[in-house]
């Protein structure tokens, strides 16, 4: 027997060959491609002395660190140190508002400059004087005071000088100090017109190399990529002078000036002795004064002297400072001075009132502090300087909007109030997200009980009020919930509390506002070094971080540290963002059965009066070994029943796996009526499988967005 299997076997085979062969002989007829000769496509083991490249890696190497590292080295820096030289040439006297430049003194300078051809940065600064006789009639108009005379004297010197010599905008500066460092006495018309000068002095750098130890970054070269096993953390430095100080703001109100900047007053001087006094135990105070300015462009003899606004800032935030330093009679080391231009404005430009506003000279104190330190260790890098959204009132040319008072709990809306709110909203219509603010207060009287009862404090009674008139105006003007807003701020009735305190009124009432966002820049890390650089995740115990971080998706908010479970996450998160699935094959096969059923609540009987069928519910079998089912069936009971005694109804499912069950029952008893339900599946010997039970309600009353669901994504 074995013999003649072996025979019909061998002549099988034989009849195959033939058969490829005769395939392979007609191709090359026709010109078919011709295919492999028999075992050259076959799966063969590479010869032994033949070399081979493996595609594996080492797997010491990632245990390697793959990010940047720091270490102390020697580095070279190079320290500038600007070297001013005066008394080069003689100082230029006014006469009576000119003065003569001959071309002995253009000479004079130029051979100046010529000899410091060798020297870095060589620049003329024009400092102007002036006596101290106070101005009158127009000139005050023009200069303010002599600070401004000596500004416009040194400004035309250097412009005449800077055309004259054919020199770079660059290599110009000047200054106008006023009367404050005279060279000859004032009582006097001969000290008067000697004080009248503009000095020249000649500025130069001198770059000086120096070897300092210092931190570095030490970039590493990364040929692979490690999701989420490497973090870009940064180190904070303070630049030079910003170690180990302190700097309080907002501690007294600014000073608001004028166009022509007449003085400063004596209750913004009693603010700063008044603070100089509660920070007399700290250590190196520095008053620091910062000048804003509005956007209206400068003109004539304010362009020709400041050039911009953030010249104007400079001059307006010297001139404050020296008041100040005079005042106080402070050193020239405690007093500091700055000017930023239109950069951070606080009210609209487009209005007097909100030019004003900013039109202003902020104060901060700097002081020493110990504890003012930050971290040798590598911190989560802070976000770039940006520009941050503020919402801004406007004030229109038109005037203030009248509030919106209350009668009999009532908001009474004048005739054509509507129409002014909407005239104010189209003059800017071209700013963003221009909408109504409506801030309701209340009389600094004590509420009743019942009041009390339903609003709880003065805060919920305006901010209630503050609703209904913005109902009210919403309704008439048509404005979506975008182009409306409302607040409540009870009996406060200041907009700065700190600075005014408290404004007494007995009238409650609803103001309305016109405000708009804008977008201003914002930079919390002023005086701080920040470096970036790259190091590798080190997981580490969940317990021995910050119990109060929050990470989003894995991504620490506050904490550089990480744990197991957020580099996990931040894996997860890279592979979906990159359309990446690993997944896990045993190859072995686990049998699964379920069984859903949607509406999981039904109604005991069907309402005859909808379309929707209300006692009706579906069923949908799902499983993996379909092939060898024979049959399948929804089997009921009760909830107190066992699944082993007979059930309530049996229902058969189709070929789809699907069915439906449609009972009517005569009584109800409320609630609910608890029913339980399971699948039963049967093979060709009558074998089964059944799922566990799963828990099906009968009620009175049935959701009615039950009816619009869709089934065939229920089930």
């Amino acid at each position: 027997m074995r013999l003649l299997l072996k025979r019909s076997v061998a002549i099988l085979c034989l009849c195959i060959v033939m058969v490829a062969n005769a395939k392979a002989a007609s191709g090359l007829e026709t010109g078919v491609r011709e295919k492999d000769a028999p075992g050259e496509a076959a799966e063969m083991h590479l010869p032994a002395d033949q070399p081979f490249t493996p595609w594996t890696h080492d797997p010491s190497i990632f245990e390697e660190d793959e990010g940047d590292r720091t270490e102390m080295r020697e580095v070279v820096e190079q320290d500038v140190k600007t070297i001013k030289l005066g008394n080069l040439v003689p100082p230029i006297h006014f006469g009576l508002g000119e003065a003569e430049i001959t071309e002995n003194y253009l000479k004079l300078l130029s051979n100046v400059l010529d000899s410091m051809r060798d020297r870095t940065n060589v620049r003329l600064h024009f400092v102007g004087h002036a006596d101290s006789l106070p101005l009158k009639g127009d000139l005050i108009e023009l200069y303010g005071d002599n600070v401004g005379l000596s500004r416009e004297r040194a400004g035309t010197v250097a412009e005449y000088c800077q055309r004259a010599l054919n020199l770079p905008p660059e290599a110009i500066s000047y200054e106008g100090l006023g009367d404050s460092q005279p060279v000859a006495s004032n009582a006097t018309e001969e000290g008067r017109q000697l004080n009248r000068r503009v000095e020249v002095q000649v500025w130069y750098d001198e770059i000086i190399e120096k070897q300092v130890e210092k931190e570095v970054i030490v970039p590493r070269e990364v040929n692979r990529v490690k999701i989420c096993r490497t973090e870009t953390v940064c180190k904070l430095r303070y630049k030079d002078g910003h170690s180990h100080r302190a700097r309080v703001k907002n501690l007294i109100p600014p000073l608001h000036y004028d166009k022509g900047m007449m003085g400063v007053s004596e209750e913004f001087l009693q603010h700063v002795r008044q603070a100089m006094k509660n920070l007399r135990g700290k250590q190196n105070i520095v008053v620091k004064l910062t000048a804003h300015a509005d956007n209206i462009p400068l003109k004539d003899r304010d362009k020709r002297i400041y050039g911009d606004p953030v010249g104007l800032s400079k001059a307006v935030a010297r001139r404050v400072a020296l008041a100040v330093q005079d005042d106080l009679n402070l050193p020239n080391e405690a007093i500091d001075s700055e000017g930023k231009g239109t950069s951070q404005p606080v009210a609209s430009n487009d209005t007097q009132q909100g030019r004003a506003l900013n039109r202003r000279v902020e104060v901060e104190f700097w002081y020493d502090d110990p504890l003012q330190d930050l971290p040798d260790e590598p911190q989560l890098c802070p976000d770039a300087p940006g520009a941050e959204t503020v919402t801004l009132v406007y004030d229109s040319p038109s005037g203030d909007i009248e509030p919106i008072l209350f009668e009999n709990g009532k908001p009474v809306i004048p005739d054509g109030y509507t129409d002014t709110l909407r005239r104010i909203m189209d003059e800017i219509s071209d700013k963003t997200h221009v909408r109504l603010q409506f801030v309701g207060y209340t009389g600094n009287k004590r509420l009743d009980r019942r009041t009390a009862a339903v609003y709880g404090d003065d805060i919920g009674l305006s901010m209630a009020r503050a609703r209904r008139a913005m109902a009210a105006v919403s309704e008439q003007m048509e404005l979506t919930e975008r182009q409306a807003e409302f607040d409540g701020l009870g009996y406060v009735q200041s907009d700065d509390v700190v600075n005014a305190g408290f404004i007494e009124s007995d009238t409650s009432r609803v103001e309305v506002k016109v405000v708009y966002d804008d977008l201003i820049v914002r930079d919390d890390y002023e005086g701080v070094e920040v470096t970036p650089f790259t190091r590798e995740v080190h997981p580490v115990d969940p317990f021995a971080l910050n119990l109060m971080r929050i990470t989003v998706d894995g991504k620490p908010i506050d904490d550089p540290g990480k744990c197991s479970s957020d580099v996990q996450r931040c894996t997860d998160v890279a592979l979906e963002n990159a359309q990446i699935q690993f997944k896990y094959d045993s190859l072995k096969l686990e049998p699964r059965l379920n069984v859903t059923a949607w509406p999981r609540t039904i109604r005991y009987q069907d309402l005859a009066d909808t379309a929707f069928v209300e006692n009706l519910v579906y069923f949908r079998l799902y499983t993996n070994y379909r092939s060898f089912i024979e049959r399948a069936e929804i089997r009921i009971f009760e909830e107190e029943q066992s699944v082993r005694d007979t059930p309530i109804a049996i229902i058969a499912m189709d070929a789809d796996g699907m069915a439906q069950w449609q009972p009517e029952f005569e009584s109800f008893s409320a609630p609910v009526h608890k029913l339980q339900y399971l699948v039963r599946v049967y093979d060709k010997k009558g074998l089964f499988d059944e799922t566990s039970s799963q828990p099906l309600w009968v009620v009175d009353h049935i959701d009615s967005s039950i009816a619009e669901a869709n089934l065939s994504e229920e089930l």
